[in-house]
Protein backbone atom coordinates (compact mmCIF):
# COMPACT_ATOMS: atom_id res chain seq x y z
CA UNK A 1 0.00 0.00 0.00
CA UNK A 2 2.91 2.53 0.70
CA UNK A 3 4.53 1.85 -2.89
CA UNK A 4 1.87 3.80 -4.61
CA UNK A 5 1.89 6.59 -2.13
CA UNK A 6 5.66 6.87 -2.89
CA UNK A 7 5.60 6.59 -6.40
CA UNK A 8 2.83 9.32 -6.20
CA UNK A 9 4.96 11.76 -4.33
CA UNK A 10 8.18 11.12 -6.54
CA UNK A 11 5.94 11.93 -9.86
CA UNK A 12 4.86 14.85 -8.22
CA UNK A 13 8.03 16.29 -7.38
CA UNK A 14 9.06 15.35 -10.88
CA UNK A 15 6.55 17.83 -11.87
CA UNK A 16 7.42 20.74 -9.67
CA UNK A 17 11.31 20.74 -10.50
CA UNK A 18 10.22 20.22 -14.48
CA UNK A 19 8.08 23.57 -13.72
CA UNK A 20 10.63 25.81 -11.93
CA UNK A 21 13.13 24.40 -15.10
CA UNK A 22 10.87 25.86 -17.73
CA UNK A 23 10.34 29.60 -15.67
CA UNK A 24 13.97 29.64 -15.12
CA UNK A 25 15.20 28.88 -19.00
CA UNK A 26 12.25 30.41 -20.61
CA UNK A 27 12.24 33.19 -18.69
CA UNK A 28 15.72 34.04 -17.40
CA UNK A 29 15.85 37.35 -15.20
CA UNK A 30 18.51 39.24 -12.93
CA UNK A 31 19.06 37.44 -9.76
CA UNK A 32 18.67 40.29 -7.76
CA UNK A 33 16.24 43.03 -9.21
CA UNK A 34 14.23 40.18 -11.05
CA UNK A 35 14.55 41.83 -14.27
CA UNK A 36 15.36 40.60 -17.23
CA UNK A 37 19.19 41.28 -18.17
CA UNK A 38 20.14 44.23 -20.78
CA UNK A 39 21.42 43.36 -24.14
CA UNK A 40 24.55 45.38 -24.69
CA UNK A 41 23.25 47.39 -28.30
CA UNK A 42 26.87 48.07 -30.27
CA UNK A 43 27.37 51.70 -31.61
CA UNK A 44 27.77 52.59 -34.87
CA UNK A 45 30.60 54.75 -35.80
CA UNK A 46 30.02 57.92 -37.69
CA UNK A 47 30.82 58.56 -41.08
CA UNK A 48 31.26 62.42 -42.51
CA UNK A 49 30.78 63.25 -46.00
CA UNK A 50 33.22 65.61 -47.33
CA UNK A 51 34.80 66.98 -50.02
CA UNK A 52 38.63 67.09 -51.05
CA UNK A 53 41.21 68.46 -53.56
CA UNK A 54 44.74 67.34 -54.20
CA UNK A 55 47.95 69.57 -52.86
CA UNK A 56 49.81 71.01 -55.56
CA UNK A 57 53.24 73.06 -55.91
CA UNK A 58 52.36 76.66 -56.94
CA UNK A 59 53.05 80.35 -56.20
CA UNK A 60 50.81 82.53 -55.37
CA UNK A 61 50.91 86.76 -54.89
CA UNK A 62 50.90 87.97 -50.95
CA UNK A 63 48.15 90.81 -51.34
CA UNK A 64 46.98 94.26 -48.98
CA UNK A 65 43.01 94.55 -50.41
CA UNK A 66 42.31 98.06 -49.46
CA UNK A 67 39.77 101.02 -49.75
CA UNK A 68 38.77 104.24 -49.75
CA UNK A 69 37.47 106.97 -52.35
CA UNK A 70 39.03 109.23 -55.00
CA UNK A 71 40.21 112.77 -54.28
CA UNK A 72 41.59 116.09 -55.66
CA UNK A 73 45.48 115.31 -56.37
CA UNK A 74 47.81 117.82 -53.92
CA UNK A 75 47.22 121.51 -55.43
CA UNK A 76 44.23 120.39 -57.89
CA UNK A 77 41.78 121.82 -56.15
CA UNK A 78 41.05 126.10 -57.22
CA UNK A 79 39.08 128.06 -55.06
CA UNK A 80 37.45 130.95 -56.94
CA UNK A 81 36.67 133.83 -55.05
CA UNK A 82 36.90 138.10 -55.49
CA UNK A 83 38.67 140.70 -53.29
CA UNK A 84 35.50 142.69 -52.77
CA UNK A 85 33.03 142.33 -50.96
CA UNK A 86 29.79 141.06 -53.66
CA UNK A 87 26.42 140.18 -53.77
CA UNK A 88 25.69 136.38 -55.37
CA UNK A 89 23.06 137.45 -58.02
CA UNK A 90 22.92 133.64 -59.89
CA UNK A 91 24.36 130.20 -59.79
CA UNK A 92 25.02 128.22 -62.99
CA UNK A 93 26.31 124.93 -61.58
CA UNK A 94 25.77 122.41 -57.93
CA UNK A 95 28.11 120.42 -56.88
CA UNK A 96 29.34 117.12 -58.12
CA UNK A 97 28.92 118.80 -61.85
CA UNK A 98 31.27 118.78 -64.67
CA UNK A 99 32.30 122.12 -66.71
CA UNK A 100 33.93 123.24 -69.29
CA UNK A 101 36.48 125.62 -69.95
CA UNK A 102 34.50 129.14 -70.67
CA UNK A 103 31.66 127.54 -69.29
CA UNK A 104 29.67 129.91 -66.75
CA UNK A 105 29.96 129.05 -62.97
CA UNK A 106 27.80 131.99 -61.51
CA UNK A 107 26.87 135.78 -61.90
CA UNK A 108 27.61 138.16 -58.89
CA UNK A 109 27.66 141.79 -58.39
CA UNK A 110 29.22 144.71 -55.77
CA UNK A 111 27.23 144.65 -53.04
CA UNK A 112 26.28 147.88 -51.57
CA UNK A 113 28.80 148.62 -49.62
CA UNK A 114 31.62 147.88 -52.32
CA UNK A 115 29.45 150.50 -54.47
CA UNK A 116 29.48 152.87 -51.64
CA UNK A 117 33.88 152.53 -51.50
CA UNK A 118 33.67 152.83 -55.33
CA UNK A 119 31.91 156.13 -55.74
CA UNK A 120 34.17 157.60 -52.19
CA UNK A 121 37.16 156.64 -54.59
CA UNK A 122 35.95 158.38 -57.52
CA UNK A 123 34.87 161.24 -55.33
CA UNK A 124 38.79 160.99 -53.28
CA UNK A 125 40.24 160.69 -57.43
CA UNK A 126 38.41 163.95 -58.52
CA UNK A 127 39.24 166.06 -55.30
CA UNK A 128 43.09 164.94 -55.94
CA UNK A 129 43.15 165.80 -59.37
CA UNK A 130 41.50 169.32 -58.07
CA UNK A 131 44.10 169.83 -55.96
CA UNK A 132 47.41 169.42 -57.86
CA UNK A 133 45.61 171.65 -60.33
CA UNK A 134 45.84 174.58 -57.95
CA UNK A 135 48.72 173.56 -56.64
CA UNK A 136 50.06 173.77 -60.01
CA UNK A 137 48.85 177.52 -59.94
CA UNK A 138 50.32 177.81 -57.10
CA UNK A 139 53.75 176.44 -57.74
CA UNK A 140 53.51 178.49 -60.87
CA UNK A 141 52.87 182.11 -58.87
CA UNK A 142 56.17 180.30 -56.51
CA UNK A 143 53.35 180.45 -53.70
CA UNK A 144 54.06 176.74 -52.87
CA UNK A 145 57.30 174.51 -53.05
CA UNK A 146 58.55 171.55 -54.90
CA UNK A 147 57.69 169.31 -51.91
CA UNK A 148 54.31 170.18 -51.68
CA UNK A 149 53.53 170.07 -55.59
CA UNK A 150 55.29 166.01 -55.53
CA UNK A 151 52.92 165.47 -52.36
CA UNK A 152 49.81 166.43 -54.14
CA UNK A 153 50.85 164.77 -57.51
CA UNK A 154 51.67 161.21 -54.88
CA UNK A 155 47.95 161.60 -53.86
CA UNK A 156 46.80 161.81 -56.62
CA UNK A 157 48.14 158.72 -58.18
CA UNK A 158 47.31 156.35 -55.32
CA UNK A 159 43.79 157.68 -56.08
CA UNK A 160 43.96 156.63 -59.58
CA UNK A 161 45.63 153.68 -59.08
CA UNK A 162 43.14 152.56 -56.25
CA UNK A 163 39.95 153.23 -59.00
CA UNK A 164 42.33 151.61 -62.00
CA UNK A 165 42.17 148.26 -59.50
CA UNK A 166 38.82 148.72 -58.88
CA UNK A 167 37.66 148.75 -62.22
CA UNK A 168 39.94 146.06 -63.42
CA UNK A 169 37.97 143.93 -60.86
CA UNK A 170 34.88 144.97 -62.86
CA UNK A 171 33.61 146.08 -58.73
CA UNK A 172 31.48 148.88 -61.13
CA UNK A 173 28.74 146.45 -62.50
CA UNK A 174 27.46 142.44 -62.91
CA UNK A 175 30.29 140.14 -63.40
CA UNK A 176 29.87 136.59 -64.70
CA UNK A 177 32.67 134.15 -63.29
CA UNK A 178 33.86 131.30 -65.93
CA UNK A 179 35.91 128.00 -65.48
CA UNK A 180 39.14 128.21 -66.37
CA UNK A 181 39.83 124.61 -67.52
CA UNK A 182 37.87 121.21 -68.05
CA UNK A 183 36.89 120.02 -64.63
CA UNK A 184 34.89 119.06 -61.29
CA UNK A 185 32.97 121.20 -59.49
CA UNK A 186 34.09 120.12 -55.90
CA UNK A 187 31.94 122.66 -53.68
CA UNK A 188 29.96 125.65 -53.82
CA UNK A 189 30.16 127.42 -50.69
CA UNK A 190 27.55 130.38 -51.29
CA UNK A 191 23.35 130.66 -52.23
CA UNK A 192 22.12 132.93 -54.93
CA UNK A 193 21.21 136.78 -52.69
CA UNK A 194 24.26 135.86 -50.07
CA UNK A 195 26.89 138.90 -49.21
CA UNK A 196 29.73 137.51 -49.56
CA UNK A 197 33.15 138.78 -47.89
CA UNK A 198 36.56 140.08 -50.10
CA UNK A 199 37.86 137.19 -50.50
CA UNK A 200 35.86 134.30 -49.32
CA UNK A 201 35.44 131.21 -51.57
CA UNK A 202 32.83 130.91 -53.64
CA UNK A 203 33.27 127.54 -55.48
CA UNK A 204 35.69 125.04 -55.84
CA UNK A 205 37.01 123.24 -58.66
CA UNK A 206 39.41 120.16 -59.60
CA UNK A 207 40.63 119.66 -63.34
CA UNK A 208 39.34 116.21 -64.64
CA UNK A 209 42.50 115.33 -64.88
CA UNK A 210 44.39 116.12 -61.52
CA UNK A 211 42.84 113.22 -59.53
CA UNK A 212 43.92 110.51 -56.97
CA UNK A 213 43.08 107.90 -54.68
CA UNK A 214 43.07 107.66 -50.65
CA UNK A 215 43.03 104.29 -49.27
CA UNK A 216 42.92 103.29 -46.47
CA UNK A 217 45.57 100.54 -45.21
CA UNK A 218 46.39 98.26 -41.57
CA UNK A 219 49.08 99.80 -39.54
CA UNK A 220 50.87 96.31 -39.94
CA UNK A 221 50.98 96.53 -43.45
CA UNK A 222 52.64 99.23 -44.30
CA UNK A 223 55.95 98.16 -43.50
CA UNK A 224 55.52 96.19 -47.09
CA UNK A 225 54.04 98.98 -49.05
CA UNK A 226 56.41 101.62 -50.85
CA UNK A 227 56.25 104.33 -53.46
CA UNK A 228 56.24 103.43 -56.71
CA UNK A 229 54.47 100.17 -56.14
CA UNK A 230 52.15 99.01 -58.68
CA UNK A 231 48.09 99.28 -57.27
CA UNK A 232 45.23 97.62 -59.31
CA UNK A 233 42.70 99.98 -58.80
CA UNK A 234 38.56 99.20 -59.30
CA UNK A 235 35.47 100.46 -58.38
CA UNK A 236 34.13 99.08 -55.40
CA UNK A 237 32.28 96.79 -54.01
CA UNK A 238 31.91 94.79 -57.38
CA UNK A 239 35.46 95.46 -58.35
CA UNK A 240 35.04 96.54 -61.69
CA UNK A 241 36.94 98.96 -64.63
CA UNK A 242 40.56 97.85 -63.55
CA UNK A 243 42.72 100.79 -63.87
CA UNK A 244 46.91 100.56 -62.68
CA UNK A 245 48.29 103.12 -60.53
CA UNK A 246 51.07 103.55 -58.26
CA UNK A 247 51.88 104.43 -54.85
CA UNK A 248 52.25 108.24 -54.30
CA UNK A 249 52.76 108.77 -50.63
CA UNK A 250 52.58 106.78 -48.12
CA UNK A 251 51.45 108.01 -44.54
CA UNK A 252 53.23 109.06 -41.51
CA UNK A 253 50.28 109.30 -39.45
CA UNK A 254 46.90 107.42 -38.48
CA UNK A 255 43.92 108.54 -40.06
CA UNK A 256 41.57 109.85 -36.80
CA UNK A 257 38.20 108.75 -38.77
CA UNK A 258 38.82 105.16 -40.08
CA UNK A 259 41.93 104.60 -38.05
CA UNK A 260 43.91 103.50 -40.71
CA UNK A 261 47.20 104.55 -42.36
CA UNK A 262 46.14 106.70 -45.85
CA UNK A 263 48.09 105.26 -48.90
CA UNK A 264 47.86 108.11 -51.91
CA UNK A 265 47.40 106.36 -55.21
CA UNK A 266 48.70 108.63 -58.23
CA UNK A 267 45.81 107.44 -61.50
CA UNK A 268 46.66 108.48 -64.95
CA UNK A 269 45.00 110.73 -66.70
CA UNK A 270 41.61 110.07 -68.10
CA UNK A 271 40.53 107.53 -65.44
CA UNK A 272 36.92 106.94 -65.73
CA UNK A 273 36.85 107.61 -61.70
CA UNK A 274 34.41 110.56 -60.62
CA UNK A 275 35.42 112.65 -57.47
CA UNK A 276 34.47 110.62 -54.06
CA UNK A 277 33.74 107.46 -55.56
CA UNK A 278 34.26 104.79 -53.52
CA UNK A 279 36.99 102.35 -54.77
CA UNK A 280 39.44 99.41 -53.66
CA UNK A 281 42.88 99.11 -54.57
CA UNK A 282 44.69 95.70 -55.00
CA UNK A 283 48.53 96.01 -53.84
CA UNK A 284 50.92 92.50 -54.40
CA UNK A 285 53.67 93.02 -52.07
CA UNK A 286 55.32 89.61 -52.66
CA UNK A 287 55.16 85.71 -53.35
CA UNK A 288 55.96 82.53 -51.93
CA UNK A 289 56.38 79.17 -53.58
CA UNK A 290 54.72 75.86 -51.54
CA UNK A 291 52.23 73.52 -51.07
CA UNK A 292 49.15 75.12 -52.38
CA UNK A 293 45.75 74.39 -50.66
CA UNK A 294 42.57 75.81 -51.25
CA UNK A 295 42.04 78.51 -48.17
CA UNK A 296 38.83 76.93 -47.14
CA UNK A 297 41.26 73.43 -46.20
CA UNK A 298 43.01 75.55 -43.53
CA UNK A 299 41.02 76.37 -40.11
CA UNK A 300 42.42 78.43 -37.26
CA UNK A 301 42.84 76.12 -34.01
CA UNK A 302 44.00 78.49 -31.06
CA UNK A 303 47.13 80.44 -31.78
CA UNK A 304 47.74 78.02 -34.71
CA UNK A 305 46.38 76.28 -37.87
CA UNK A 306 45.25 72.50 -39.00
CA UNK A 307 43.75 70.58 -42.00
CA UNK A 308 42.60 67.45 -42.52
CA UNK A 309 44.76 65.48 -44.81
CA UNK A 310 42.76 61.68 -46.10
CA UNK A 311 44.67 58.60 -45.08
CA UNK A 312 43.10 54.94 -45.68
CA UNK A 313 39.39 56.34 -45.38
CA UNK A 314 39.76 58.45 -42.58
CA UNK A 315 40.41 62.02 -41.90
CA UNK A 316 43.94 62.83 -40.23
CA UNK A 317 44.26 66.46 -38.46
CA UNK A 318 47.59 68.11 -39.55
CA UNK A 319 49.30 71.12 -37.54
CA UNK A 320 50.43 73.44 -40.47
CA UNK A 321 52.39 76.89 -41.33
CA UNK A 322 50.23 79.21 -42.87
CA UNK A 323 53.20 80.69 -45.24
CA UNK A 324 50.71 83.47 -47.43
CA UNK A 325 47.04 83.50 -48.63
CA UNK A 326 44.90 85.45 -50.72
CA UNK A 327 40.90 85.03 -50.67
CA UNK A 328 41.34 81.89 -52.68
CA UNK A 329 44.46 80.06 -51.67
CA UNK A 330 47.43 79.39 -49.01
CA UNK A 331 51.02 78.32 -49.16
CA UNK A 332 51.37 76.12 -46.08
CA UNK A 333 54.22 73.67 -44.73
CA UNK A 334 54.11 70.59 -43.04
CA UNK A 335 57.25 67.80 -43.51
CA UNK A 336 54.79 64.69 -44.11
CA UNK A 337 52.46 66.79 -46.40
CA UNK A 338 53.06 65.70 -50.38
CA UNK A 339 51.68 66.62 -53.15
CA UNK A 340 48.72 65.22 -54.56
CA UNK A 341 47.96 64.20 -50.73
CA UNK A 342 43.75 64.36 -50.33
CA UNK A 343 42.84 67.17 -48.68
CA UNK A 344 39.24 68.22 -47.47
CA UNK A 345 37.86 71.78 -48.34
CA UNK A 346 34.04 71.48 -47.59
CA UNK A 347 33.18 69.53 -44.00
CA UNK A 348 36.16 69.68 -42.22
CA UNK A 349 34.66 72.26 -39.62
CA UNK A 350 32.39 69.05 -37.90
CA UNK A 351 35.81 66.60 -38.24
CA UNK A 352 37.74 64.93 -35.55
CA UNK A 353 41.36 63.44 -35.58
CA UNK A 354 41.17 60.06 -37.41
CA UNK A 355 37.14 60.17 -38.20
CA UNK A 356 35.82 58.09 -40.84
CA UNK A 357 35.22 60.34 -43.93
CA UNK A 358 33.33 59.63 -47.60
CA UNK A 359 35.36 61.86 -49.76
CA UNK A 360 34.12 63.52 -53.09
CA UNK A 361 36.61 65.54 -55.36
CA UNK A 362 36.29 68.77 -56.14
CA UNK A 363 36.42 68.96 -60.05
Amino acid sequence: MKHPIVIGLAAGAILLFAGIGYIVFKHPSDSVTGQPPVTSIKEETPVAHVKTELLKNGTIDEIILAYGNVIPAPGAQTTISVPFESRIIRLMVNEGQEVSQNDPLLELGPSPDTHMKLKQAQGTYNAANQALKNMERKFQLRLATNDQLLQTQQILEQARLTIDSMKSQDIGGQKELKAEVDGLVSKVSVNEGALVPAGAPLLQLVPRNRLEMRLGVELEDIDNIHEGMPVDLSRAPKQTGIVSGKVRKVSQSVNSSTHLVDVFISIPPGSAFLLGQYVSGRIVVGSVKGLIVPRNAVLPEGDHFVLFVVRSGRAVKKDVRLLAENSREAVIKEDSLRPGDEVVTVGNYELKDNMSIVGEPIK
